[in-house]
Order: C-alpha cells, then sequence, then structure tokens
C-alpha cells in the first residue's frame, strides 16, 4: 500500500494528532492475516500493536501497559481520523 493511500494517511493523521509527531511508515517482518485480507480480498490493512517489532509471533514474546495504553488511545481515535480525512 502506498504512504499517500488514503487509510495510511486517515492513520497517520490520527497518530500524529495523539502524539505531535508522524508514525514510521514501514513493513513488517513478521506475517500476519493481513496477507490474506489485503492480497486476497483487497480490504485495506495496517498493522500497529504494542510490543516490540523483534519479539512479535515469537517464543517469550511479551509487551508493557504503557504500550497497551498507547494502542488503545490509536484504536478509539482511529474513526474519527477516518471520517476527517480528505
Amino acid at each position: 500500500m502506498e504512504e499517500n493511500h488514503f487509510t495510511v494517511r486517515a492513520l497517520s493523521n490520527a497518530y500524529e494528532g495523539l502524539f505531535g509527531k508522524a508514525p514510521v511508515v514501514d513493513k513488517w517482518t513478521f506475517s500476519t492475516n493481513g496477507v490474506s485480507i489485503m492480497g486476497r480480498h483487497g480490504i485495506p490493512v495496517i498493522g500497529f500493536g504494542p510490543g516490540k517489532e523483534p519479539e512479535a509471533h515469537a517464543p517469550n514474546e511479551k509487551t508493557w501497559k504503557s504500550h497497551l495504553v498507547t494502542c488503545a488511545a490509536m484504536y478509539a481515535a482511529i474513526p474519527l481520523s477516518w471520517l476527517a480525512t480528505e
């Protein structure tokens, strides 16, 4: 998905509104169901979650409460950002 895609812009706007800085827009080094959802069905998918990428989907994966709070705030902000993005 291109960085100027509506979905990327909407989520970037939500992130910037919450945290006062631009998000890092990149690809994950592991797989998710997004491969099927976007690849097979054409539904835009963006991954955003708690924890550290190198530990994701790995033995002894862990996360921190502060990361969960950050993610909850982001998930709550996404719908309004989606509606406000042109």
